[in-house]
C-alpha cells in the first residue's frame, strides 16, 4: 500500500517544480503527487490528477501537448470543446480511445503515468526526445518514479550508492553508458520515445513506440524544399512552444546560429501574444578588447536585429566557480561541474524577469545544423573530385586556413586505413585524462569496438539522438530556478527534417551553415551571412578563472590524494599536471581541453569524496 508520508517527503524534495503548489492523493496500492506549475492561461483548469467516469483509470502528467487541434478531431472532439479540455483530460480520452498506442499520436513534452485499477497496471510513458524527466526506482514489491532523483531519494527504500561504470564513463568522457542508467545504483532513467509497463508480480516492461527517423514526405526533396521545410518546421517548434503563456518567456542566447533561430522565429508569435522575450547571455564586459573570442558581439547583434527580445548579460564578475561547486553540493545537485556558476547566473537572471518558461539552442549542432566536418573527405572518398576541389577552395577562402593544412586536418585523419587509426588510438588513449587505468580496466574490460566510417555524418548525429534521449536532460537544474526547459531543436517534427536532409546540404559553398543561412536569411543579422565557423564558449574566461581558483583547487588535491579510494580511480598528479599545462593567460576563449579535462577530474572527486561521505 502506498504511505501519505513517503508522497509527502517526495513532495518536499521536488518542491523547486512545484511554483503553484503539489497535490498528492492515495490510491490503494498507487500514491500520486503532481508538481504544478503554470505555463498556460488552460493550465489554471488542469486539476490532477484525472480520472474516467467510471473511476478506473486516473492519469497524471506533466505535460505540454501541440497539435491539440488535430489530436482532437481524431477523437472526434468539437472545437469548443477542446478549447475546456486541458492537456491532461485530452491525454485520457487518447488513451481511453487507442489504450497504449496513444503515445503515439502525441506531439510535445510530456512525462505520462496511467494506473488501471481493474488491472493493477502501471504505465509511465516519456516524450520523444526526453525532454521532460522521469527517474525511477524498481524495488522490492515497489516502483518509485519522480522527474528529479531527489525525489527518490526522499524515500527510505531507494539506495544512496554511486556506480562505479557510470563514474568511469563521465571520467573517461566516452559516455558509452547502456540506455537509462544514472550515475547511481538503483536509479534509472526512462528513455525518450519509450513506455514502461509494470504489473504486481511480474518484471516491469519497457517498450520503444519511437525511434528518430526521417519523416518520409520529407525524403527525395531539392534543396529548394529543405530551405522552406527547415524555416516552416522549426518556425512551427518556437511558436508551439510561446503559444498561450500566461508569463512571458525567456531563453539562454549564445549569439550562434542555433539560438538566434529561436530568437528570431520568436517574432510572430511574440507578436500574436503581445509579449517580450527575456535572453540571457554569458558575454564578456562592455569595452572588452583582450583576445578572448565570446559571444558579446554576436549577441549585440541578434539585440540590434530583434526588438521584440531584451537581453541580459552576465559577465561573470563575483562568479567562484568553486563557491557555486560546493553551494550545489549542499543543495544535493547531481555531480556539479565547473561552469554551475554560469549556468545558475543565467538562469537567475531570467528567473528574475518572471520567466517561467525557459528555452535554448541545444540540439542544433546533431539536427538542422550539423557541423559538417567529415564533408571534404567524404566527397574526396566518393570520387567526386569537382565537388570536392570547389569545396577545398571555399574552406580556404571562409576560413583562412591553408590548403595543405586543410587537407591534414579536415581529411587525411578520416582517410586513413583502419589499422593506422587504431595504432593511434593506442598510442593517444588517454593523454588527457586524470584517471586510473587500472579503475577503467576493472569497471569498463577493453573490448575491440568497430572503428566508425569517419566519412559518414548522418551516423554520428543518429547515435548523438539516440545517446541524448537515452539519458536525462537538464531539466532539474533549470527546475530548480522555478524554470521549464524546452528545447525546439528536440522536437519530434525538427529531428525527423533534420533527418532527411542529404549530407550534401549540411556544407555547401564552404559554409556549415549553409541550409540555415539559407532559409533563415530574413531572421538572421546580415552579418551572419559571413561569420566563420569557430563556436563561441559559455564560459570564456574560463581559463583565467580557474587560474584565480588554483591554490584552493591544488589544496583541495593534497586533501582528497591521501584517500585511498579516490587515488583508485583519480590520477592526481596527472590531474596537476593537466591543471599547470596553462597559464592564466594562455587561453583558448574557453574551449582549453587540458583545463577542462583537470576540472572535470576535479569535479567528480569532489562529488565522490562528498557523496561518500554524506551517504554513510
Amino acid at each position: 500500500m502506498a504511505a501519505a508520508r513517503d508522497l509527502d517527503r517526495m513532495a518536499n524534495a521536488l518542491a523547486h517544480f512545484a511554483r503553484d503548489g503539489c497535490d498528492t492523493v492515495v490510491l490503494g496500492e498507487l500514491g500520486l503527487g503532481v508538481c504544478r506549475t503554470v505555463l498556460r492561461a488552460c493550465d489554471l483548469r488542469d486539476l490532477q490528477p484525472v480520472s474516467d467516469s467510471a473511476g478506473h483509470i486516473t492519469l497524471a502528467a506533466s505535460v505540454r501537448l501541440d497539435a491539440r487541434e488535430s489530436l482532437g478531431a481524431e477523437l472526434g472532439i468539437d472545437a469548443g470543446q477542446l478549447a475546456q479540455l486541458p492537456d491532461s483530460a485530452l491525454l485520457l480520452q487518447a488513451y481511453l480511445c487507442w489504450g497504449d498506442d496513444f503515445a503515439t499520436r502525441l506531439l510535445g513534452d510530456f512525462v505520462i503515468a496511467i494506473w488501471d485499477e481493474r488491472r493493477r497496471r502501471l504505465l509511465l510513458v516519456r516524450d520523444h526526445m526526453g525532454q521532460r524527466d522521469l527517474f525511477y526506482h524498481l524495488g522490492e514489491d515497489m516502483l518509485a518514479f519522480a522527474p528529479d532523483i531527489a525525489g527518490l531519494w526522499a524515500l527510505p527504500e531507494v539506495p544512496r550508492a554511486l556506480d562505479d561504470a557510470m563514474l568511469c564513463s563521465a571520467l573517461t568522457q566516452e559516455f558509452v553508458a547502456p540506455p537509462g542508467a544514472t550515475l547511481f545504483a538503483g536509479i534509472q532513467t526512462l528513455a525518450g520515445g519509450h513506455m514502461l509497463i509494470a504489473e504486481p508480480g511480474r518484471p516491469p516492461v519497457i517498450r520503444c513506440y519511437w525511434e528518430p527517423a526521417a519523416d518520409p514526405v520529407h525524403l527525395d526533396r531539392d534543396e529548394a524544399y529543405f530551405v522552406e521545410a527547415y524555416a516552416r518546421v522549426l518556425g512551427e517548434a518556437v511558436a508551439d512552444r510561446l503559444a498561450g503563456l500566461s508569463h512571458a518567456p525567456g531563453m539562454l542566447l549564445s549569439g550562434g546560429y542555433d539560438s538566434g533561430a529561436i530568437a528570431g522565429l520568436a517574432r510572430a508569435p511574440l507578436a500574436r501574444s503581445g509579449q517580450q522575450m527575456t535572453a540571457a547571455a554569458s558575454v564578456m564586459p562592455p569595452g572588452y578588447s583582450g583576445t578572448i573570442r565570446h559571444s558579446g558581439p554576436w549577441v549585440g547583434l541578434c539585440e540590434r536585429d530583434m526588438p521584440w527580445m531584451s537581453v541580459r548579460r552576465v559577465t561573470r564578475e563575483g562568479l567562484d566557480p568553486l563557491e557555486a561547486m560546493t553551494t550545489r553540493l549542499a543543495e544535493r545537485h547531481p555531480l556539479p561541474s565547473p561552469y554551475g556558476a554560469v549556468n545558475d547566473a543565467l538562469y537567475g537572471e531570467l528567473a528574475a524577469a518572471g520567466v517561467r518558461l525557459a528555452m535554448d539552442g541545444h540540439g542544433g549542432d546533431y539536427t538542422l545544423n550539423p557541423l559538417g566536418s567529415a564533408a571534404l573527405a567524404r566527397w574526396l572518398a566518393a570520387g567526386r573530385l569537382r565537388r570536392f576541389w570547389r569545396e577545398l577552395r571555399a574552406h580556404r577562402r571562409l576560413t583562412g586556413q591553408s590548403i595543405a593544412a586543410a587537407l591534414r586536418r579536415e581529411v587525411v585523419p578520416r582517410l586513413l586505413p583502419k589499422w593506422i587509426r587504431r595504432w593511434r588510438m593506442r598510442r593517444s588513449a588517454g593523454p588527457g585524462l586524470a584517471v586510473q587505468p587500472a579503475f577503467v580496466a576493472s569497471v569498463a574490460p577493453p573490448s575491440r569496438r568497430a572503428l566508425p566510417d569517419l566519412t559518414d555524418m548522418h551516423g554520428p548525429m543518429l547515435a548523438t539522438l539516440n545517446r541524448v534521449r537515452s539519458g536525462s536532460g537538464s531539466a532539474a537544474a533549470y527546475a530548480r530556478h522555478g524554470l521549464i526547459l524546452t528545447r525546439p531543436f528536440h522536437d519530434k517534427r525538427v529531428v525527423e527534417l533534420a533527418l532527411a536532409i542529404p549530407q550534401d546540404l549540411y556544407v555547401k559553398d564552404g559554409r556549415n551553415r549553409y541550409l540555415a543561412c539559407q532559409a533563415l536569411q530574413h531572421i538572421y543579422p546580415r552579418e551572419f551571412q559571413q561569420r566563420g565557423r569557430r563556436r563561441d564558449d559559455l564560459f570564456p574566461d574560463f581559463q583565467a578563472a580557474i587560474h584565480r581558483a588554483k591554490p584552493e583547487i591544488l589544496a583541495d588535491i593534497a586533501r582528497m590524494e591521501a584517500s585511498a579510494s579516490l587515488t583508485a580511480m583519480i590520477d592526481f598528479p596527472r590531474l596537476r599536471a593537466l591543471l599547470h599545462a596553462r597559464g592564466a593567460d594562455d587561453h583558448n576563449s574557453g574551449w582549453e581541453a587540458e583545463t577542462h579535462a583537470a576540472m572535470n577530474a576535479y569535479s567528480i572527486a569532489r562529488y565522490v569524496e562528498w557523496f561518500r561521505r554524506d551517504n554513510r
